[in-house]
């Protein structure tokens, strides 16, 4: 896959999870019928483009490939599999999707169902939040004496129980099928990946983890 511009990863992004809307999730419960796709909140991130996708269903951190680095990575991993990666606030555990049109990417699931929002500028402003709050360089305990992120000099590791022979769990699932583990997951493995701080619930990300 070559590399995609920002630009055009959010046209993509727009393009592909409307045609699902309007295809395989008519008719499912789960539609919040106030809101729309929305994919504005993105920015550049260590070789990856990191924002917030919003569809009437869920609401998700994403990592798109920026560089051809990034997209050889992709192209190692399987569907399902999980990768940690560490920002300003703490580390998050993605999972690797794919759909027609985009390839694949990596997701965070923040929110699922969408009821608890009332419309679709409460969801905007949410995931502004989000955003700001992911890349908050108040948690300088994080970063190294260069203003690196520690943990991601040799790039996110999979789960060792992901890497097992056969397909995990949700393989083969779209992301409308299988939104993203939670934010909390379990700490990541190996020596490297013991000294990464525990990824963090979602409460912690949108107060930046501030006593």
């Amino acid at each position: 896959m070559a590399v995609r511009s920002l630009p055009e990863w959010q046209q993509t992004l727009r393009q592909t999870f409307t045609h699902i809307l309007q295809t395989r999730m008519q008719g499912i419960p789960v539609i919040h019928p106030l809101l729309q796709v929305n994919a504005d909140n993105f920015v550049c991130w260590q070789g990856w483009y990191l924002g917030v996708l919003v569809t009437p269903w869920f609401m998700n951190l994403m990592l798109l490939p920026a560089t051809d680095d990034a997209v050889e990575t992709l192209a190692t991993l399987r569907i399902g599999n999980k990768q940690t990666h560490c920002f300003p606030s703490g580390s998050y555990e993605f999972m690797v999707g794919a759909e027609e049109g985009i390839g694949r990417y990596l997701s965070c699931s923040l929110f699922s169902p969408m009821y608890q929002f009332q419309d679709q500028a409460a969801v905007l402003d949410t995931a502004t939040a989000v955003l700001a709050e992911l890349m908050n360089f108040d948690n300088l305990e994080l970063l190294d004496a260069g203003g690196n992120p520690l943990v991601t000099d040799a790039g996110p590791t999979v789960e060792a129980s992901d890497a097992a022979a056969g397909d995990p769990p949700g393989a083969g699932q779209s992301v409308s099928e299988l939104s993203g583990p939670e934010l909390s997951g379990s700490e990541p493995r190996g020596a490297q990946r013991a000294a990464a701080p525990r990824p963090l619930s979602r409460r912690q990300l949108f107060t930046g983890r501030r006593s």
